[in-house]
């Protein structure tokens, strides 16, 4: 039996200014799961209530883990360091939500709720900060550019066709 996620009331933690620590096992987090190699480890969380500058009810979300992705260039191993930041503003109705400039890229808008689940939402900002493409800042396989092929050479895919064409001696056949 899964032990439930816990849950906050955004607005009495904004309002009451509170922080919340904890962490929660990557294997409890089935759909990231499913971008990781592997479901060792924990993500980290610390959640800090807050009246923002404009007097809207937010909440800072700090997440810090190491999560195993694949290298997209290599295929190899890559431990992602998850260390980020967020903050998060809580909004009453989505019909407020839809309203605000979508511009504002310093503050997220989420609606808030009186029971939140802070694994939830663990994990559905920790699936936004993993990147794109993971590679290696370093990675040994060689790179294609948009100008020519790779740095190694690829054997040529119509060599086999060739092959085909000529006779076991080596000389060609007329068809």
């Amino acid at each position: 039996m899964s032990i439930p996620s816990p849950t906050i009331d955004s607005f009495e933690l904004a309002l009451s200014g509170r922080r919340i620590e904890g962490e929660v096992a990557i294997a409890r987090l089935r759909r990231l799961a499913e971008f990781v190699t592997t479901a060792q480890g924990d993500v980290r969380y610390e959640i800090d209530g807050l009246i923002d500058d404009e007097g809207h009810p937010a909440a800072d979300l700090h997440l810090n883990g190491r999560l195993k992705l694949i290298c997209q260039r290599c295929n190899a191993a890559l431990e992602f360091e998850l260390n980020r930041t967020t903050r998060f503003r809580f909004v009453a109705t989505e019909e407020e939500l839809n309203s605000l400039p979508i511009e504002d890229d310093e503050v997220d808008a989420i609606v808030g709720l009186r029971n939140l689940s802070i694994h939830e939402w663990v994990e559905d900002e920790t699936i936004l900060s993993l990147p794109l493409v993971p590679r290696h800042d370093e990675c040994s396989a060689p790179l294609k550019s948009e100008d020519g092929p790779s740095a190694v050479a690829a054997p040529n895919p119509f060599a086999v066709l060739l092959g085909l064409r000529n006779d076991d001696d080596g000389t060609k056949r007329h068809n």
